[in-house]
């Protein structure tokens, strides 16, 4: 990066510690520029939300190239899992200095990520969000986003998959005719059903379990006693069971 750029970014995050400060880099008619933005979360001294009217102000200026933002007092400079998810979203390369170190690092979306391996952050990727990422690339369904970043079902108050699944296009089956491709929907250590996992025949699931890597594992005793339902997506209701 030009260092003209990383001075731009320097004296921004200088200004806004101890908050995280964020902005983007813009190919514009002059060359490319850095355009502080609002850090609107909550927390900004923890987290960064761009102000969206800033992000598209800064789209009126050139095409977006770059997300910037800081990580205030850190002993090292390493993208978090969270920054990585919202990189792999954005489509866009992402940069991030480290403060009152000045330390920098830029990292690219991933594609084609494996389905098995990833790190669990709740809302972010978790059981759901697995669910959604394997229809998208096995089958060219994009599902609507039921996850959120608390537990929402420890008291039994909200019923995200019961209340949604019908919606998102499945059709209830027979357990004793599933087959790969379906979803398993199953209630652990809650009073409503509160976890999914995806058959993918022989026996054997793909899900993102609580605290957890998203794996493969065998559908044993455990899972099948906590089985609410099986469901299969309308457009797959026709497919043929390549199950042995």
């Amino acid at each position: 990066m030009r260092e003209k750029l990383l001075v731009a970014i320097r004296e921004h995050v200088a200004a806004e510690y101890p908050k995280e400060a964020c902005g983007v880099v813009v190919q514009a008619q002059v060359g490319q520029i850095y355009i502080p933005c609002r850090n609107t979360s909550d927390k900004p001294t923890d987290h960064f939300s761009l102000a969206p009217e800033d992000y598209l102000a800064a789209e009126e200026q050139g095409e977006v190239l770059m997300i910037i933002h800081s990580h205030p007092d850190v002993a090292q400079l390493i993208p978090s899992e969270m920054d990585r998810i919202q990189c792999d979203h954005s489509g866009v390369e992402w940069g991030i200095m480290s403060w009152p170190d000045g330390d920098f690092c830029t990292f690219s979306p991933r594609e084609d990520r494996d389905l098995v391996g990833r790190r669990w952050v709740l809302g972010h990727a978790d059981c759901w969000t697995l669910v959604m990422a394997y229809y998208l690339q096995e089958h060219c369904i994009q599902l609507n986003n039921w996850s959120v970043d608390y537990e929402w079902w420890v008291d039994g108050k909200e019923s995200r998959y019961d209340d949604n699944w019908r919606a998102e296009g499945f059709i209830e089956v027979p357990v004793t005719e599933m087959r790969e491709g379906d979803m398993i929907m199953m209630q652990i250590g809650a009073p409503v059903t509160n976890h999914a996992a995806i058959y993918l025949g022989n026996n054997i699931i793909l899900h993102h379990n609580f605290g957890n890597l998203s794996t493969r594992v065998p559908y044993g005793e455990y899972w099948r006693n906590r089985t609410v339902r099986v469901v299969r997506r309308k457009e797959l209701m026709n497919a043929k069971n390549t199950d042995a």
